[in-house]
């Protein structure tokens, strides 16, 4: 990675941490595009000898209750096992898979630390926490409060959130602020561009790697040679961020329609399973062809099993640039591919079967799902409110 020799040696030095049987944990923040999921990204690929869990806040899941903390603790479900009782059936009542009550809020706090430390007991664990601003507030206020107690359980914690001042509980966590990166590192993310192209979009992205992509992917090749027409690059640097979103709508919009229509199954998807999203794309004419433009566009990487978009931003302009109907469709088919018995812990938030309700005096995230209403009906007292605004 250019420019972010400072941060993977602070990561670097938890991950030998977590090794050595410590824990550890840190909230990257900054605005969008600036290197936070690129280096979650770095952390997993160096993380030998760590088992990695990984989450990724997705807009359309705000609403649901727990669905962040489920997906990160999916692949060690079976530690449950070993959890107090009490501790078991409140994770088990949260995440639907049982219809039993919950004693309180601390019960369900103190069983995801548990299963952090009964994972670790069996190898080091790394997990990754992206775009803590689009995750259910119950799991971040559950992970968050783990995160603040861990201490030789062998267990890193990265969270990245969008935003120069992270809100609510995330707050409470060790943080560092990602920065633009300088123009060295800038210019070597600009091959092939004349030097006075080159310059300008450096002083447009004031040092967003991703920026830096995506305007200098926006050029024409005659504008990339010197030949930069005045309307090109708009001076105002206020803009940058929309201006981001607007490239990579463009770029999706780009796409054939069978693809764009088969991305917006992928992000509505929140697994990243490859063979459950393209089951479900068959079920609305995709095949696995469609996804070779998106992959050729570098906008969404398939490797084995799995399917990630290259960055949540992608995610969100594949979800939010298709129809309404589309969107629908998609979550209708990934419902009906993940109907059975053994995949109901993944399908209860996916397609309600009832139209969302809201429990009165809960946040409308902790009422979004048939776990979460039932959690809302569960707890003794509504929980406080969150303080500070979402970054």
């Amino acid at each position: 990675m250019q420019g972010r020799d400072a941060e993977l040696r602070r990561i670097e030095l938890m991950l030998d941490d977590a090794l050595r049987g410590e824990s550890g944990a840190l909230l990257l923040h900054g605005e969008a595009g600036i290197g936070k999921t690129a280096l979650l990204d770095r952390a997993a690929a160096r993380a030998q000898g760590l088992r990695v869990l990984r989450v990724e806040g997705i807009e359309s899941e705000m609403e649901l209750g727990f669905s962040g903390l489920h997906q990160l603790f999916l692949p060690v479900l079976q530690v449950l096992d070993r959890l107090p009782a009490p501790q078991a059936q409140a994770l088990r009542s949260v995440f639907g898979l049982v219809d039993a009550p919950v004693r309180d809020r601390l019960t369900v706090a103190l069983a995801a630390l548990s299963v952090l430390a009964e994972a670790a007991a069996d190898m080091p664990l790394l997990c990754l926490v992206d775009d803590v601003q689009w995750l259910d507030q119950p799991s971040v206020d559950v992970l968050a409060f783990a995160a603040r107690r861990l201490r030789a359980e062998g267990v890193a914690m990265l969270f990245a959130a969008r935003g120069d001042s992270p809100g609510g509980t995330a707050r409470a966590l060790p943080r560092l602020h990602v920065t633009g990166i300088d123009r060295t590192a800038a210019a070597a993310l600009l091959p092939g561009l004349a030097p006075p192209v080159a310059e300008r979009i450096i002083d447009q992205a004031h040092g967003n790697p991703l920026a830096l992509r995506e305007l200098s992917a926006a050029l024409t090749p005659a504008q990339r040679s010197g030949q930069l027409g005045p309307l090109a690059l708009p001076e105002a640097p206020s803009a940058l961020p929309s201006r981001l979103q607007e490239a990579l709508a463009e770029r999706v919009h780009r796409l054939p329609e069978a693809t764009r229509r088969i991305l917006a199954v992928a992000a509505a998807d929140d697994t990243g399973d490859l063979a459950a999203v393209l089951a479900a794309a068959a079920r609305t004419g995709g095949s696995v062809d469609d996804l070779a433009p998106a992959e050729r566009a570098g906008l969404l990487a398939v490797s084995g099993a799995g399917l990630r978009f290259r960055h949540p931003l992608v995610r969100f302009a594949a979800y939010r640039g298709a129809p309404l109907a589309e969107r629908i469709a998609a979550h209708r088919a990934l419902a009906e591919t993940l109907d059975g018995a053994g995949h109901a812990h993944r399908r209860a938030g996916t397609w309600p079967r009832r139209r969302p309700g809201r429990t009165s005096g809960w946040p409308r995230s902790w009422s979004g799902s048939p776990s979460g209403r039932a959690a809302g009906r569960r707890w003794r007292r509504p929980p406080p409110p969150t303080s500070g605004p979402r970054s």
